[in-house]
């Protein structure tokens, strides 16, 4: 069902009609209409099955539908106009490229070649342009073929020869580039614990395609080489080297030719997650307004510019703005749609705002759900980051232990304190988790000293002194783990011991 409301979500009923106005697939009232209609208000295909068949969507006859809608939505992408306000000038290309590029291929097969040639030619100046270098080694190779077979040209076949070898050679280093990233990147998905192991191979990974980066101010290759040049310090949370890289990323890019909106939403965005976590909260709303300039509502990264910003407000001690972005998050069509992982942020996001109102610190509305906020439900709801030890599953820990204070579950927490005593010497050893591990021992002070204040503070004194010799700023953490800065919280807590 995901193929075909992305589909749906790309191929507006108002797209449709303006494709219609060619008299290309017109349907009116017919079962694909039926069902474009109910996949589009309801997305359960068990139930819109049922509802135009009577059949279970499995069956032949629904199946059968079910491929020509998902059929003549993908025609229709060749279609409807992709020139959307949202969109930059390098978007449209690429689109438009794209689109003119496979009608040149059918034309060469057909034996149009006046009119290929002309295509390719078109394709040619915009590709260059905007610098994709894939498309560009492709039509090259294809011209290179073509005036060396058929026209004979040798200076034309010449100039292409060279120039594929020249697309080709780039596009092989930014392969490189982008096959070492990911390998970076891919065990980073599901964990925030810091990995102190991928900074070596980053450094080990930049040193490859240095020579390349030298030589050549290709988009492609250098939004790789910067992203893994980053690694290096995101990899163990040195955010003031980090805004460095990010800030000649953003140098970079801002001076092409064209809008570069990517690269530069993914550096203003670290940008904004250095400047928190080194305290600069003004820099910080500047640097995630300029990322939000370039991202589209919806997109994956705009769901992440606006879990850094709840992030921003939470520091900032305005609950209410961050219950704003919460609701503006979470209420969005697409949010269901979000990996688990980030749906799960939101999750932890939302117990907190719950806490915040046990702790009455919160005045703002009612948080939708908070009647019926159980502990228990949201531990079992964290699959993810349960895993995460030495991660966001930290967070989850410390909730645990305050929801059950401030609700008066005190034997559970005297019962608790034991085993997540173990986990914390288990898995809080390491100095990038210094400052969760001292606040977790802070806490399991309150049932050992059986929930007398006076006592609490008194033995919790030293690793207060601690926490705070040890601030944000200079504690190396993810910027996820600490939702609201352990020493307010504490204050809180002792708020409640009173």
């Amino acid at each position: 069902m995901k193929d075909l409301i992305d589909l749906i979500q790309i191929v507006t009923k108002s797209k449709i009609r303006s494709a219609e106005l060619l008299g290309i697939g017109r349907d009116d009232g017919s079962k694909i209409e039926e069902l474009y209609d109910l996949i589009h208000r309801d997305g359960d295909e068990d139930q819109v099955s049922q509802a135009l068949y009577g059949v279970d969507k499995q069956s032949t006859v629904y199946q059968k539908l079910r491929k020509n809608l998902r059929d003549r939505l993908v025609n229709y992408l060749f279609i409807i106009d992709q020139s959307h306000a949202s969109y930059t000038d390098r978007q449209r290309a690429y689109y438009e490229c794209c689109k003119d590029w496979a009608a040149t291929k059918i034309l060469f097969a057909k034996n149009a070649s006046h009119a290929a040639i002309s295509l390719a030619r078109k394709v040619l100046k915009y590709a260059r342009k905007f610098e994709f270098t894939e498309l560009l080694m492709d039509v090259h190779h294809q011209l290179r073929l073509y005036y060396g077979t058929i026209e004979g040209d040798f200076t034309l076949f010449q100039q292409h020869n060279r120039e594929y070898k020249l697309m080709a050679q780039r596009w092989a280093d930014e392969n490189l580039a982008e096959e070492l990233y990911i390998e970076l990147s891919i065990g980073g998905v599901n964990s925030k614990a810091t990995q102190t192991e991928i900074q070596e191979k980053a450094r080990l990974y930049h040193q490859q395609i240095k020579e390349s980066l030298e030589q050549n101010d290709a988009y492609h290759l250098h939004l790789c080489g910067l992203l893994i040049e980053a690694s290096i310090y995101s990899s163990v949370n040195e955010y003031g080297e980090l805004l460095q890289v990010c800030n000649r990323g953003i140098d970079f890019f801002a001076k092409k030719e064209y809008v570069a909106s990517i690269p530069l939403q993914v550096f203003y965005y670290q940008q904004a997650v250095c400047n928190l976590q080194l305290r600069d909260f003004v820099a910080a709303q500047e640097s995630l307004k300029n990322c939000l300039n370039y991202m589209q509502e919806g997109d994956f990264n705009w769901f992440k510019a606006f879990e850094l910003s709840f992030m921003l407000q939470m520091h900032l001690g305005q609950y209410s703005d961050a219950y704003a972005m919460y609701l503006v998050a979470t209420k969005h069509p697409k949010f269901k749609d979000l990996p688990e992982n980030i749906r799960e942020t939101w999750k932890i996001a939302e117990a907190y705002l719950v806490l915040l109102t046990e702790l009455e610190k919160f005045n703002g509305p009612t948080i939708a759900g908070e009647k019926n906020f159980r502990l228990t439900r949201f531990l079992n709801e964290i699959q993810v980051f349960s895993k995460d030890k030495a991660g966001m599953n930290v967070p989850v820990l410390i909730l645990e232990i305050l929801f059950h204070l401030v609700q008066g579950n005190f034997t559970t927490l005297v019962d608790r304190e034991e085993a997540i005593d173990k986990y914390r010497k288990r898995y809080l050893k390491d100095a990038e988790s210094t400052r969760s591990n001292v606040f977790i021992k802070m806490l399991l002070q309150i049932p050992r000293c059986g929930f007398d204040r006076a006592k609490i503070i008194s033995r919790a004194a030293k690793d207060l002194q601690t926490l705070t010799a040890t601030p944000i700023e200079l504690a190396n953490q993810v910027y996820e783990i600490e939702i609201i800065p352990y020493e307010k919280l504490w204050e809180y807590i002792l708020e409640v011991l009173n």
